[in-house]
């Protein structure tokens, strides 16, 4: 299974990539829980599904293992509006 070929459609879907992608490189939780900080049991929740995880400890976890997210966007974003969207993120949050 490749990554680029995974539609991630739910928390359990991802998940399910998230253990297939620990075990297919050899790794415990507990290896990955060293590796990112994270404990064991909030890894064991995102390979369950579990959909109230925090996003941005989630893309830590997917980072330390590999996966990438790609965002396919049903509708046409002139570069004006991603320019101005990323403008008022920074400013916003004092980046």
């Amino acid at each position: 299974m490749r990554a680029s070929d995974v539609l991630i459609g739910s928390m359990s879907a991802l998940g399910d990539l998230v253990r297939a992608s620990r075990l297919a490189q050899g790794l415990t939780r507990d290896d990955v829980a060293n590796a990112t900080g994270l404990s064991p049991k909030f890894i064991t929740h995102i390979e369950a599904g579990k959909p109230t995880a925090q996003i941005g400890k989630v893309l830590h976890l997917l980072g330390e293992l590999g996966i990438t997210l790609h965002a396919e966007v049903s509708v046409d974003i002139p570069p004006v509006l991603a320019t101005k969207a990323l403008h008022r993120r920074r400013t916003s949050h004092g980046s």
